[in-house]
């Protein structure tokens, strides 16, 4: 894949210094952090190394990596590495894609109770799956599931939603047997969203009866509690939309369906359009119109606003396992499930090449390719560490996700 020729880091250095005139008090420690993560990656602020290769002599610096989960740049080499730590863990069956989201009336409350509102989201998902298919009325079997959460939509407005991939069968109750599924989804779509719905109202219900939810600002009168059951009656004649898709048959195709969905940041720098008088232009597909290309154009404050209100608070794990997948005792059940079947663990050439760019704050592999003759590999020769530079001013201490300015 060519370089982009536009980054989300240089429209961050941009106009850095204005967002934080506007927003810096506003922003949390983790979004903070972020903020600079993403503007100094892969540049000298991180120090970097010389590589140089042995069969031409040809040099090239390259800077180190900023390793936030959040950087577009980041992300594609900690997915490679995750998926193949992933890949012995599938089993020859196919697999669902189940996204589970979360109706528009709750996304205040998400914005300000980020750990509250999307641990409950992944937790009321992966329990909706489970419990349905340990019903003798559909599966009678314990399934796998991999969770993911996103926040965002392609146009960065807020859009939590869960994708969650799914066992094609499971291991029967009493664990003797693999239960195979049927072509079609295990369970009834209507049900799913019923269930879904139920259990994250209840959880939702609960954490406020506790105390557990921020309610400031445009929230504030929910905390009577008349006012917040009113919330939870008028989600309750919401559409809670969760959607099904074709199941995915081997396990080449699931890690390739992994990819596009583990590691995937709020917008890849690939979207990027231009960058021009202080408004950025990018791809977004509309799928409220069929998936429709279209293209926007953001103000750059407004740009690092949006991207920003989908940084995750510190210690928040996006990718979780259940069932079968759990991680107390994911080998032991796959290994007896993959007897079950008849099955051998999947072969190291299947997996996926790994990628030479370095850890945060490492030296490049020996693995990279000479670029001027092809033939060499690239080796590092020198390291030089970070430079000083002053970004902008810290930010105050009044974190609020929301950026609500009013």
């Amino acid at each position: 894949m060519t370089r982009p020729r536009l980054e989300v880091a240089e429209v961050i250095r941009r106009c850095y210094d204005t967002f934080l005139e506007r927003y810096g008090t506003k922003l949390t420690p983790e979004q903070r952090r972020a903020l600079d993560d993403l503007a100094r990656c892969r540049t000298a602020a991180l120090g970097g190394h010389v590589l140089e290769c042995p069969q031409c002599g040809h040099q090239q610096i390259a800077y180190n990596s900023c390793g936030n989960r959040h950087c577009p740049k980041c992300q594609g080499t900690a997915s490679a590495r995750w998926l193949e730590a992933q890949a012995a863990d599938l089993l020859e069956v196919p697999y669902f894609h189940v996204v589970f989201t979360l109706p528009s009336d709750l996304g205040w409350l998400a914005l300000h109770n980020p750990r509250q509102v999307y641990g409950l989201l992944m937790r009321a998902a992966a329990e909706t799956l489970t419990e349905l298919a340990a019903d003798a009325k559909h599966l009678g079997a314990r399934i796998g599931v991999l969770e993911v959460l996103h926040t965002w939509g392609q146009n960065l407005m807020l859009h939590p939603h869960v994708h969650c991939i799914v066992t094609g069968g499971g291991l029967s109750l009493d664990g003797s047997r693999w239960i195979r599924g049927t072509d079609r989804f295990l369970l009834p779509v209507g049900v799913l969203s019923r269930v879904f719905r139920g259990k994250f109202l209840a959880g939702l219900h609960a954490a406020f009866r506790r105390g557990r939810l921020r309610l400031p600002g445009k929230l504030a009168a929910l905390a009577d509690p008349g006012e917040f059951n009113r919330l939870l009656s008028q989600t309750v004649q919401t559409e809670w939309v969760v959607h099904v898709k074709r199941p995915t048959k081997g396990p080449e195709t699931v890690l390739k369906y992994l990819a596009r969905y583990t590691h995937k940041t709020a917008i890849s720098n690939h979207r990027l359009l231009s960058l021009k008088d202080g408004q950025v232009t990018f791809r977004w597909k509309d799928y409220a119109r069929g998936g429709q290309q279209r293209i926007m154009t953001l103000d750059a404050i407004e740009f690092v606003r949006r991207l920003l209100r989908h940084v995750l608070p510190s210690g928040f794990v996006r990718i979780r396992h259940y069932g079968l997948l759990a991680n107390c005792h994911r080998r032991e059940k796959l290994a007896w499930c993959r007897e079950l079947l008849g099955a051998t663990p999947m072969a190291d050439s299947s997996l996926p090449a790994r990628d030479a760019t370095p850890e945060p704050g490492s030296p490049v592999t020996p693995t990279r390719v000479c670029p001027h003759c092809g033939a060499g590999r690239m080796i590092v020769i020198a390291e030089f560490p970070p430079l000083t530079l002053t970004l902008g001013r810290p930010a105050q201490t009044d974190p609020c996700l929301t950026f609500d300015s009013s």
